[in-house]
């Protein structure tokens, strides 16, 4: 499913790099919590999520990859409803997932 473009945005290499490691240690630790997902499309789903979500903070000007991975969890559904960090911006929209993800 192709995504709406709402605005121009350019990230220079150090911003990507952040970006990039935001990503990583988030997936990380959904993985470590046992993120739940039935399909490789789910997985797939999941990882966008997130990505648009830190990708969204940081058109906003934020940087610092703890607050970019902390907004990215936010906004993967009911694992991170416990989780403290920035204020929620939008609301999940997803369906559940009930699988355990083994990947």
């Amino acid at each position: 499913m192709p995504h709406k473009i709402e605005r121009k945005i350019a990230f220079g290499p150090s911003a990507l790099d952040d970006l990039a490691q935001a990503f990583d240690t988030a997936w990380l630790e959904l993985h470590a919590w046992g993120i739940e997902a039935n399909t490789d499309e789910q997985v797939q789903w999941i990882k966008t999520k997130l990505a648009q979500r830190i990708m969204e903070y940081a058109a906003e000007g934020e940087l610092d990859v703890a607050r970019l991975k902390e907004f990215g969890l936010q906004g993967v559904p009911h694992l991170c409803a416990h989780r403290v960090g920035p204020p929620r911006r939008t609301s999940f929209t997803g369906r559940p997932m009930r699988a355990r993800f083994n990947g």
